[in-house]
């Protein structure tokens, strides 16, 4: 048992016992997560778009309750910016919903930054770790692949707006489908 209170051992049992109970749901859910992660790939600027307009209605409505639970509490430690925060969250959340294409360009923006950011970060994390481990090459090839894939949406931009996103989902989806049969499969087995 560690600090929280929770037996690693017996969590781990837990969903181990959960997965090989229901292993056949979860090779389902992983088939349909790759076919929608392929038909992303295949048609990433409609995924580019479909998910842009998910974000931005899920922004919108995270907003809105989020500002109709301040509303509630006006004695709220933090009211005013929380609040503000809320109207800026559901006023960007319509725009990206309303307006899913230029959404997607400027989240295609922001992803494009976070490889930058992410992969000069792996950098300096790999270099720091060089001395305590032998491993620390695979966090600079992750660095490197990030800036590789900020690299490839700058020299294709604007047009590289369209379809990386879509993508992107698109290959996460396709390995996390992947990656839900293997495992589901391998636990009916044990």
């Amino acid at each position: 048992m560690n600090l929280t209170g929770i037996d690693e051992e017996e969590l781990a049992g837990a969903v181990r016992r959960g997965l090989k109970d229901h292993w056949q749901m979860f090779v389902v859910q992983g088939i349909l997560l790759a076919i929608l992660g392929a038909l992303a790939i295949a048609v990433p600027v409609i995924a580019s778009v479909a998910f842009a307009a998910f974000f931005g209605w899920l922004l919108f409505f995270a907003g809105v309750f989020r500002g109709i639970a301040l509303v509630r509490a006006p004695h709220a430690p933090g009211y005013l910016p929380s609040l503000l925060l809320a109207i800026l969250a559901a006023c960007v959340g319509i725009i990206i919903a309303l307006f899913p294409l230029q959404g997607a360009v400027t989240l295609t923006m922001l992803l494009t930054a976070y490889f930058i950011v992410h992969g000069i970060a792996s950098f300096m994390f790999a270099f720091a770790i060089k001395g305590d481990t032998g491993r620390w090459v695979w966090v600079l090839l992750g660095g490197l692949i990030d800036l590789a894939l900020a690299g490839l949406v700058i020299a294709g931009w604007p047009q590289s707006s369209q379809y990386i996103l879509g993508l992107y989902v698109g290959i996460s989806l396709l390995f996390a489908g992947c990656t839900l049969v293997f495992a589901a499969l391998d636990a009916r087995e044990a």
